[in-house]
């Protein structure tokens, strides 16, 4: 996949942007996620091949575990030039731009393949050339997995399961919709506020992938799993284009393939890692089920996707079973 780059001569909102000196310019990389996700390690792969193409001339500070602020915060700053770079779920993005939720969308695809090959052809190129459009160059699409609905008072298998349970959902309008269609109580918060509703009682669940729910903590307090696979989830590695822009060509360049490396590995480490997390949650007590109606699911949700047409437009003709 060739994610281009961008030319310009924006001035720069960052100490040191746009300098090709040898000193070193240190890139600051904010997460939400926990050390330990393998999503950090990529982003480290990432630092690494930078330094590796440009003779040194950044060091990628990585900072996981929501430092630098949630992904609201990150995301602004990133846009406005005063973090350099950020990784966040599409579902944080529809701010920006609403065309973006249809990376929210339920049971868009019915693989991951099928997700990982619309990223590489005209559904990647489209995101990107919208969040351009935001001032945000993406690098790199990580695979954050099949989210599933995990809670603390039963297993689900269909939609009725869900009624009255009072979820954690991003702070999307899709997920929202999706969830309050399914009868639950959508309940939209930050990553970070997730595990302490649950110790509290203000929340009974939250959905998510594997390594989220283990990484995270939130198997402790919310042991019923459920593969419902409602989604896809696939994360943006973001740099501030205004960041971008001042950059000489051939560093953008290396930002750029230094991007798709970092995508590649983070898929590989996804993928080996999410067979090793099911065994941790199920070590630590989790009682998962996988005997889900995933057409029950479906039917009940298709309403959310008509009725969205007029937002997304061309870019659900990209999904392959919409």
């Amino acid at each position: 996949m060739s994610l281009g780059t961008t030319a310009g001569a924006a001035a720069m909102a960052l100490t040191g942007c746009g300098k090709d000196d040898a000193d070193a310019t240190a890139i600051r990389l904010g997460d939400t996620v926990a050390e330990s996700n393998p999503q950090i390690a990529a982003e480290r792969y990432f630092g690494e091949r930078l330094a590796a193409l440009t003779d040194g001339a950044y060091d990628v500070k990585v900072y996981p575990n929501s430092t630098l602020g949630d992904p609201a915060k990150m995301n602004l700053q990133v846009r406005d030039g005063n973090l350099h770079m950020t990784k966040t779920l599409f579902a944080s993005l529809t701010v920006f731009d609403k065309r973006l939720g249809v990376m929210s969308l339920p049971y868009a695809f019915a693989r991951q393949d099928d997700l990982y090959i619309a990223l590489l052809a005209r559904l990647g190129r489209q995101l990107g050339n919208i969040l351009e459009a935001q001032n945000f160059k993406v690098l790199a699409f990580f695979d954050s997995g099949a989210r599933n609905v995990y809670n603390k008072k039963r297993p689900i298998r269909t939609p009725d399961d869900l009624k009255g349970l009072r979820l954690r959902v991003p702070q999307d309008t899709v997920a929202i919709d999706t969830f309050t269609t399914l009868g639950a109580v959508a309940t939209p918060m930050a990553a970070n506020e997730i595990l302490p509703a649950l110790q509290q009682g203000t929340i009974d669940g939250a959905e998510n992938n594997p390594i989220f729910y283990v990484t995270n903590k939130h198997v402790g307090e919310a042991t019923y799993w459920s593969w419902t696979r409602h989604q896809f989830g696939i994360d943006a590695l973001l740099v501030s284009k205004k960041y971008f822009d001042g950059l000489s060509k051939k560093h953008q360049d290396a930002f750029v393939e230094a991007g798709f490396d970092a995508q590649k590995r983070e898929w590989d480490l996804w993928a080996k890692e999410t067979d090793n997390y099911v065994k941790q949650a199920t070590d630590k007590g989790a009682k998962i089920n996988d005997d889900v109606d995933v057409d029950a699911f479906r039917r009940a949700v298709k309403p959310i996707i008509d009725k969205n047409r007029i937002v997304y437009g061309d870019l659900l003709d990209l999904l392959p079973i919409v």
